[in-house]
């Protein structure tokens, strides 16, 4: 009996063992240019980790790695240690051909999928509409202070930037909503969830009906947004000001009728052009009710206490060295602000130039 079982045991590891021999692969066959000698690497997206799967050394500028065919909607990566970044694709279990060069003179072609042949489409689009608006910017920038029609030729330019932007969006729109239930959109949203509104988000995820791990992080990401979506109670946080003192936000907010949490930095144009307009803001309703706590997410605190001279800023100015306080606030970019009741609620957020003192003034005149 028992040899019985050693023998049935042996019989498990053979058909495994086969199995694993046997496994169904997929190659990429590089052919990269001015790369002769270099390793280059086949990695794979796991749970937002990059894992290498395959290496090889390219000789005569050809290279062939391979990959064990999973989840068709996997995204795989070539890259050189010699150079930052990486080259991701959409293999969909099939072979794949990539043609390109190390200097980066010529664009790389990808040949590997479907899905792929649908991101390479968009993206040639998308990079239309990229390479039209930073055309515009550099010529904005090449106006010269000279030409007594300067601002004319500026106003003009800015106007197709607008457009151009505007055209960029809709493109984007509505290759999302009309791929919705097809990964690949769901992967150009989660690239760029950033850009998009708690609202915008929650509408698109309601228009994909199909599964991916690209839906579930853009779910995970509206989860996060929810916490200071307009209604919620804003997350507390205890920074300390420049002289060492700790403010708490749930300490503050119960003194005021409105509170305006502003992120901002030294270094941020924008941040800096806003200032004046959320200054004026302040002397206006200071006395009527409204308070602002400043957030730097500066790293050189020389620079940020420069800045709140150099502006005026009178108001509580706080240091978030660790970032803890804009992770919570999901704070991408700055200048970004969230308007709070006396209770600590949202009551509005993104508030720029005009917006804010028309917010103001419909609770405080």
């Amino acid at each position: 009996m028992k040899r019985l079982l050693f023998t049935a045991a042996m019989a498990i590891l053979m058909m495994t063992a086969c199995t694993e021999k046997t496994a169904e692969t997929f190659k990429v066959d590089v052919n990269l240019t001015d790369a002769e000698g270099e390793m280059i690497y086949l990695q794979k997206f796991v749970n937002k980790e990059v894992k290498t799967i395959d290496s090889a050394i390219i000789t005569n500028n050809k290279a062939t790695l391979k990959a064990p065919k999973d989840n068709v909607q996997d995204l795989y990566a070539l890259s050189l240690k010699s150079l930052k970044g990486q080259v991701t694709f959409f293999p969909e279990n099939n072979d794949v051909t990539f043609t390109g060069d190390k200097t980066g003179q010529e664009e790389p072609t990808i040949i590997a999928s479907e899905a792929q042949k649908m991101l390479n489409d968009y993206t040639e689009k998308y990079q239309g509409y990229y390479v039209k608006g930073y055309d515009l910017y550099m010529a904005l920038r090449e106006i010269s202070e000279d030409d007594e029609n300067a601002e004319s030729k500026a106003d003009s330019i800015r106007t197709e930037i607008e457009n151009t932007q505007n055209e960029l969006d809709k493109f984007q729109d509505s290759f999302i909503r009309d791929n919705a239930n097809n990964f690949i959109a769901h992967y150009i949203l989660d690239e760029n969830k950033q850009d998009y509104t708690y609202d915008e988000l929650k509408e698109y995820l309601s228009l994909f009906t199909t599964e991916s791990v690209f839906k579930d992080d853009i779910q995970e990401h509206v989860n996060k947004l929810a916490l200071t979506a307009v209604g919620a109670t804003a997350p507390d946080f205890t920074l300390e000001t420049y002289d060492g003192q700790k403010i708490t936000l749930s300490e503050v907010t119960p003194a005021n009728k409105l509170t305006l949490v502003d992120f901002w930095a030294s270094w941020c144009g924008p941040c800096r052009g806003e200032n004046p307009i959320v200054k004026a803001a302040y002397e206006k309703y200071h006395d009527k009710g409204f308070d602002i706590i400043g957030i730097s997410v500066d790293t050189d605190i020389d620079k940020w206490q420069a800045a709140v001279a150099e502006d005026g800023l009178t108001w509580t100015q706080v240091l978030d060295v660790d970032h803890k306080a804009s992770e919570s606030y999901s704070i991408f970019y700055i200048p970004s602000n969230f308007l709070l009741d006396n209770e600590g609620k949202i009551v509005a957020s993104g508030l720029r130039g005009e917006d804010l003192e028309a917010k103001l003034a419909e609770t405080l005149d």
